[in-house]
């Protein structure tokens, strides 16, 4: 499977971009309008690096920085002013708006919460300083289950994914998931899912209604009703249709499928469906322009 960052360019930038026209047909929604009100936000916070600060997001994330957690690229301990930036993820809603799906090189995951957080200083990226040890605590709001830890990088089998951090231990306890910071970047509690039940390979198409539009980009999701889980579909050209890993969805679990598209005047097409896996399921799944306030029902039914 491709870098699934590309959903996020998808799913914040091109998926959902699209018009209003005069009058009330919400079917061109502008990018603008859906970010402010879909997009996962990108939480500001300033500190000093010479001196200890701590921050807490709004959906309760808190970082506990030291003395001196900052470098900058020739390595140097930095001083002054640092800003901190900070996108929290601990719903299904926010995964498949943040386009960090919970998938390890095919393997299903189970979230406990996810984040994006990254440190700059007069507009340069900075690295942490490995000799610090930065708290993290995520609010056990989304999951309570023990977790481990992964971190969004490139390994040989994809260009990137969720990779175990095979050093970090993650404490459980009534309220938080905490553990130290490995990086700056994305970081995941999770853990791998694990099914006894028979294993498949699910196909999807999107059947548009009427004239067929010029599609410029299309992606599609599998939201697992009784999981803290988000797979991504990607289109394989060589059957023409959405593919999940091979032999990777367990039979009997229950979804949601999504299928989200834009075609070349950016008006954006949007479907949803139940399913149950069975064996070698294929879903031809009806698309059509959507609404903002149809796209929002929708997310607003996924826990």
């Amino acid at each position: 499977m491709k870098n699934l960052t590309l959903i996020a360019l998808v799913v914040i930038t091109t998926l959902f971009a699209c018009k209003k026209d005069k009058g009330n047909d919400e079917t061109k929604l502008t990018l603008a309008e859906f970010n402010a009100k879909f997009a996962v936000p990108a939480q500001k916070f300033n500190g000093t690096g010479a001196a200890a600060f701590s921050i807490t997001g709004a959906k309760g994330m808190k970082f506990d920085f030291p003395a001196n957690s900052f470098i900058n690229a020739s390595g140097n301990a930095v001083a002054g002013n640092v800003v901190i930036s900070l996108k929290e993820v601990l719903s299904k809603r926010d995964i498949i708006l943040s386009g960090k799906v919970t998938q390890s090189n095919g393997q299903l995951l189970i979230s406990g919460g996810e984040f994006q957080i990254l440190a700059s200083q007069n507009g340069q990226a900075l690295r942490l300083n490995p000799a610090v040890a930065v708290t993290v605590k995520v609010p056990t709001t989304f999951n309570t289950a023990p977790m481990d830890l992964f971190v969004w990088g490139p390994t040989a089998a994809s260009d990137s994914t969720w990779v175990l951090d095979q050093k970090a231990r993650v404490a459980t306890s009534t309220d938080f998931y905490q553990f130290n910071l490995p990086n700056f970047g994305w970081i995941n509690c999770d853990y791998f899912y694990s099914n006894p039940n028979p294993k498949t390979t699910i196909t999807a198409s999107p059947v548009y209604v009427g004239a067929a539009p010029s599609i410029k980009d299309q992606r599609a999701y599998l939201v697992f009703d009784d999981l803290k889980s988000v797979a991504g579909l990607p289109f394989v050209l060589a059957i023409n249709k959405h593919q999940s890993y091979l032999n990777s969805m367990p039979i009997g679990l229950k979804g949601k499928l999504v299928i989200l598209s834009t075609d070349v005047n950016d008006v954006i097409y949007f479907g949803q469906t139940s399913f149950t896996v069975s064996a070698d399921l294929h879903l031809n799944l009806n698309v059509a322009p959507a609404t903002a306030t149809q796209i929002d029902a929708f997310l607003n039914t996924l826990n």
